[in-house]
């Protein structure tokens, strides 16, 4: 299965190569080649969010070479790239992969799921269904250290952004509503618009 998802891979023929890949990952234990094989072959087919969740998946099987990834990195060009979008829209699609799929904000601590797809550390609930493929969560890797320092790196002011929102969250939970006002003021001002949070924060004031 491995063979036919390689030959269709070099046939440029990416959503049978994503297919026969999902197959040989069902029947086997997934190996390094076998990951990143899968990985590129989603990059090519454009599901950049999900590629980028396999090959931190490689991570755990073994180290990934900058090299290996020239797929995902011409995939995010590709997006960066498209003839008939503007500059604006170019950012947020490629921030639409580095998002969140319950907060909907800048991965912050992201980690990966058992099912291949990254969230905000806070944000992922054992047990639950997983808001991209709603298969159910039944394990999530460590900090996505790969995913964490693109994202540090190319949306720094986004990415502070969304750890003080996250900080705020958390404070909030504590009772510290002050101090959690302070981190939502803060988020506001470097660009995350979490209004939501502002009103279950003053429901909560107005009601102690």
């Amino acid at each position: 299965m491995t063979e036919l998802a390689k030959e269709a891979f070099a046939s440029c023929n990416y959503r049978l190569a994503v297919e026969m890949y999902e197959r040989s990952l069902k029947q086997k234990a997934p190996s390094f080649e076998v990951l990143v094989g899968y990985g590129d072959s989603l990059a090519k087919c454009g599901r950049i969010r999900e590629s980028i969740g396999v090959y931190a998946r490689c991570l755990s099987v073994g180290s990934v070479p900058p090299e290996r990834l020239k797929h995902l990195a011409n995939a995010l060009l590709d997006e960066l790239s498209g003839a008939a979008t503007t500059a604006t829209s170019f950012r947020r699609k490629i921030e639409t992969s580095f998002a969140c799929p319950v907060c909907e904000g800048t991965l912050c601590q992201p980690v990966t799921t058992n099912c291949g797809h990254t969230y905000c550390k806070n944000c992922v609930e054992l047990g639950k269904s997983c808001r991209v493929c709603w298969q159910k969560i039944a394990a999530v890797s460590e900090t996505n250290v790969l995913v964490q320092r693109l994202v540090e790196k190319w949306w720094p002011r986004e990415a502070e952004a969304s750890r003080a929102r996250h900080e705020g969250d958390t404070l909030m939970k504590e009772g510290h509503l002050g101090q959690a006002l302070e981190r939502y003021n803060l988020a506001v001002h470097l660009g995350e618009c979490w209004f939501s949070r502002f009103s279950n924060l003053l429901a909560v004031i107005l009601n102690n």
